[in-house]
């Protein structure tokens, strides 16, 4: 048995190092899970909701297997993708009236019923005319949904837990995630069919936990709701607050350019991996390894990252978002791919909560539904021009996610500068 290692200035220096880290580690923690307990009830009744909805989100991975399955061209496919933002252009807009004029949950519950028919009804469709119309619906369908619940979101905390929240609402809609892509992929090699019900059982049940316990949330909205008047009034008030507020025009400017980048990934991931080799499985492993990231890191990340000015945060979470989409372009086999993704992640953990925390924190009240169905509209028609990727890669190959790369770079220099004029309250 030999000599004990004796005891020097080092090794004391190492062992109460350890334990400093460790008591950090743990504060940080509690901190946590003391704000998670801080939260509304009606808080986890939309993120409960979100899990099961999510979780059953399996056609949209899966869509543009789908319709090529079945014969239709690269250029058809980016038709009937480009309709459904066509008409998410109208939902978010919709939405934002509707969220302030009768209520968050009724217009959630609204979206959530007629795009899980819409979502249904894509099946039965066999001609590009009809898979276009019944695409565009389920666009404004679905995209009337996230003004309305970002809206409830930020009216039930206050501004000090809206990280907090938002990030617990996305841990929700990637946890479901995580696990929804390889049951996806599963169901469609068994038969396409079961992903279509699948995806609409879910989202109906979702429809029923919100008619039942969520809140209406706030109405500002003043006189009939219906009233062209009414709505042409509200309208142009909310737009010309919008109009003034030269923070949110900057953060709706990066957000596009972002956008376009993170889009990407839903759009044209998973051409690329089967044209490179990756099977429908592996596809659905990557993308379910995107959702366990985030339910492990996105909470701590957040809840680190908001001491920090949001705008900074921001800033480096859309260029690591755009550095991550270019990386795809390098990736080769199923390590490479998942490699890319979790650079590509990180940036949308640092970007995604921040920013719906940012721009509930520019919404004057009396609009928030109405800014939240702006920004909305922002991301519908980056998803308009970002469903161009697909015939862009058809023609480009892997380097169109070096060039959709640097549009997410372009949007952290937008958000860059700090206004000279603050937002008008």
């Amino acid at each position: 048995m030999g000599p004990a290692e004796p005891i020097t200035a080092g090794n004391t220096l190492a062992s109460r190092t350890g334990w400093f880290i460790a008591w950090g580690v743990f504060a940080f923690f509690q901190r946590l899970f003391r704000d998670l307990r801080g939260l509304p009830r009606p808080v986890y009744v939309l993120v409960g909701g979100q899990f099961v909805n999510r979780f059953g989100s399996f056609v949209m991975p899966f869509l543009t297997l789908f319709l090529s399955g079945r014969g239709f061209s690269m250029g058809h496919v980016a038709a009937v993708i480009g309709a459904m933002s066509v008409g998410g252009l109208f939902g978010p807009f919709v939405s934002g009236y509707l969220s302030d004029a009768l209520g968050r949950r009724n217009t959630i519950v609204v979206s959530l019923l007629t795009s899980a028919v819409s979502l249904l009804g894509l099946y039965w469709c066999s001609t590009v005319p009809a898979l276009m119309a019944l695409s565009a619906f389920h666009g404004f369908c679905a995209f009337l949904y996230n003004p309305a619940a970002n809206a409830l979101l930020t009216d039930l905390v206050t501004k000090e837990q809206r990280v907090t929240a938002f990030a617990l609402m996305r841990l929700a809609v990637n946890a479901g995630f995580a696990a929804g892509p390889a049951v996806a992929g599963l169901l469609y090699h068994r038969a396409p069919i079961l992903i279509f019900i699948g995806d609409a059982l879910t989202t109906l049940t979702f429809a029923g936990f919100a008619w039942f316990w969520l809140p209406h949330g706030l109405r500002t909205v003043e006189g009939r709701a219906a009233a062209v008047a009414v709505i042409w009034r509200s309208w142009a008030e909310a737009l010309a607050d919008v109009g003034r507020n030269r923070r949110f025009l900057q953060y709706l400017a990066a957000l596009l350019f972002m956008a376009i980048s993170f889009l990407q990934v839903g759009n044209v991931l998973a051409i690329d991996t089967i044209t490179r080799g990756i099977t429908p499985e592996q596809y659905g492993l990557i993308m379910g390894f995107n959702g366990v990231l985030i339910v492990c890191f996105e909470l701590p990340v957040t809840h680190w990252a908001r001491r920090f000015p949001l705008r900074r945060v921001l800033i480096c979470g859309y260029a690591i978002i755009g550095l991550g989409c270019a990386s795809f372009a390098f990736a080769h086999g199923l390590t490479g791919y998942l490699l890319a993704m979790t650079l590509y992640t990180f940036g949308e953990m640092l970007s995604l909560p921040i920013g719906s925390s940012y721009s509930g924190e520019l919404a004057p009240e009396k609009f928030r539904g109405r800014y939240f169905g702006v920004s909305g509209t922002v991301w519908a028609i980056a998803g308009l021009v970002g469903s161009g990727g697909i015939w862009c890669y058809g023609q480009l190959g892997p380097i169109w996610w070096i060039i959709a790369g640097a549009s997410g770079v372009v949007g952290a220099f937008v958000i860059l500068p700090q206004p000279r004029v603050p937002a008008a309250r």
